[in-house]
């Protein structure tokens, strides 16, 4: 970001340019504890409250791509096939929320989650 700062404030001096940045605040709980199937996988686990699913799942998924991690991106949009899914992100439509959701913010409306990973 702060390349990009730079690039617009050579490209247009003297037009000011803001940046804002969104981050959770420090040691916020994610939500209640939700137990997590990865269906493909054959693994389950529970993620407690101080925990994202994307935190959980990438400790048996290391390769498991992500990025913003504040439910901007979309790269670790992953399809529910159990479970209702509490979204939370800013970018999903609501087609795309009908069985899809971003691990990295949302969390289960009913405890329970099961993904295709």
């Amino acid at each position: 970001m702060d390349a990009v700062v730079t690039t617009l404030a050579e490209l247009r001096p003297g037009v000011e340019t803001r940046l804002e940045r969104f981050h959770p605040a420090e040691g916020a709980a994610h939500g209640d504890t939700v137990e997590v199937e990865l269906r493909r996988s054959g693994v389950s686990l529970t993620v407690p409250a101080d925990r994202s699913v994307l935190g959980a799942v990438r400790e048996q998924l290391p390769d498991l791509p992500y990025s913003c991690e504040q439910g901007f991106c979309g790269t670790c949009k992953v399809r529910v096939l159990g479970g209702t899914p509490e979204h939370r992100d800013a970018l999903l439509t609501v087609a795309e929320r009908a069985d899809s959701m971003l691990i990295c913010v949302s969390r289960s409306q009913d405890g329970k989650l099961v993904l295709d990973l």
